[in-house]
């Protein structure tokens, strides 16, 4: 784990643009002092106080000032929190007479890393903040405020302790041998090691809700030229986003738009239509249509009811069947089909009920929303994993309790990973980096 810089450092906390007020955010050694020569009298810890800010002799703004003193502040350093009119000619003129001081601006994500750093927060909870940040509907928000409790961190833990007390024992057979301690029956060294394989396969199972909880459910809307997928998106958006036109191809690229629908985040995808016989151009955006179908969580099929025969096989994917334009083309659909018409709405709340009952997430699956992980978490997770079963393998086939040791030192460094306690520095970039300015 890195050393957090010494630099004090200012950023502001809110959104650009204007508003009625904005936030600015200062840590690190002198953060204290520089706003002091500002305010022009002491601040006391854990307390806000309305004053104007001055400099050189000219008052910036009148503002609510607080200061936290250091470990008991987020980033785990003295932190001073301006809250001013949010005028971007104020800011600018406040950054700039702390930055005249010695302060610095602050890069995208360096207070939550100080945090990290301090060890205020695991990066598990530093991964939340971007989560929290980014969410876009309930279910995302509960999942990313149960990992910034550190649910995650603590199973993590747990298990790392686990591993600390196998590897103590297993290690002391090694190097005591005339002691007679069995690594097998002793204390059930086995048992131990598949109660650990369950627990980490568990957490497993809950990447895929992770994924969907961040990112939301791809459906991918499909049909035959002019079924009306692009009405369908409008109508499903209430807006006008994609082209409308009787002319078949219209559309030949892929078009994407989100909407919330019982908490879950979809992800609409209008499509180029399938079919054979398309000019280059339009065969590009077929292509990208088959692209689209192969990694889509649910598929709508539009088909006109007027020709049947073009129906397009949509792929493997959970598909929802629809005879479209029934406002024209009143016609009985098939038992198990929607019919829809996105000129008068009929059949779009049947078929968005249907959307909510194809993906609805287990509320009941363990750890859905404590413990849903993401991508980083699932590689590690799954390195770990695969270094218990290779020594669950040799302790059941009588390998060298050497080569037992090093698979269990490589799942414990794996699973430190997870939290951030082994770390390098090329990861930590990577990870805040993609935060934004104050955070």
């Amino acid at each position: 784990m890195g050393m957090p810089s010494t630099d004090t450092i200012i950023a502001p906390a809110t959104a650009p643009g204007r508003s009625a007020l904005a936030l600015l955010r200062l840590s690190g050694p002198e953060a204290r002092e520089i706003v002091e020569l500002l305010v022009g009298r002491p601040l006391q810890p854990r307390r806000s106080i309305y004053t104007p800010l001055s400099d050189e002799g000219s008052i910036l703004d009148d503002a609510v000032v607080t200061y936290w003193q250091g470990p008991r502040s987020y980033t785990g350093e003295d932190t001073v929190e301006i809250s001013c009119h949010g005028n971007p000619l104020i800011l600018e003129s406040l950054i700039r007479a702390c930055c005249r001081r010695g302060a610095r601006l602050a890069r995208g994500g360096e207070f939550t890393e100080r945090a990290f750093l301090h060890e205020r927060i695991d990066l598990t909870q530093a991964e939340a903040v971007m989560d929290l940040i980014q969410a876009t509907s309930e279910r995302s928000l509960r999942a990313a405020r149960s990992l910034q409790e550190g649910h995650l961190g603590r199973k993590v833990r747990e298990m790392v302790e686990e591993l600390l007390q196998l590897l103590a024992h297993l290690e002391a057979y090694i190097d005591f041998p005339e002691e007679d301690i069995d690594p097998e029956t002793g204390s059930g060294f086995l048992q131990r090691i598949n109660g650990l394989i369950n627990l980490l396969e568990s957490l497993l199972k809950t990447a895929p809700e992770g994924r969907h909880l961040r990112e939301g459910f791809q459906v991918v809307i499909c049909g035959a030229p002019n079924a009306g997928k692009s009405s369908l998106l409008n109508a499903l958006l209430k807006r006008d986003r994609a082209i409308v036109s009787p002319l078949p191809g219209t559309t030949r690229d892929t078009i994407e738009e989100s909407i919330t629908l019982d908490g879950m985040t979809i992800r609409l995808v209008d499509t180029a239509g399938l079919r054979t016989g398309a000019d280059a151009m339009e065969q590009l955006g077929i292509n990208r249509t088959r692209e689209a179908l192969s990694s889509a969580d649910l598929i709508i099929l539009l088909v006109d009811p007027s020709e049947p025969g073009t129906m397009p096989d949509p792929g493997n994917s959970p598909t929802i069947h629809c005879h479209s334009k029934c406002d024209i083309l009143p016609m009985a659909a098939p038992e198990g089909w929607l019919s829809l018409s996105a000129h008068t709405g009929e059949g779009l709340d049947a078929l968005q009920n249907k959307i909510v009952e194809l993906l609805a997430m287990d509320e009941t699956s363990p750890g859905l929303e404590s413990l849903a992980i993401n991508s980083r978490h699932e590689a590690l997770l799954a390195q770990a994993c695969d270094a218990l079963l290779s020594a669950r393998e040799g302790q059941v086939t009588g390998r060298p309790p050497e080569l037992v040791s090093s698979d269990l030192r490589l799942a414990l460094q794996s699973l430190s990973e997870i939290t951030g306690e082994t770390t390098n520095e090329d990861v930590l970039d990577r990870l805040f980096k993609n935060f934004c300015i104050g955070k």
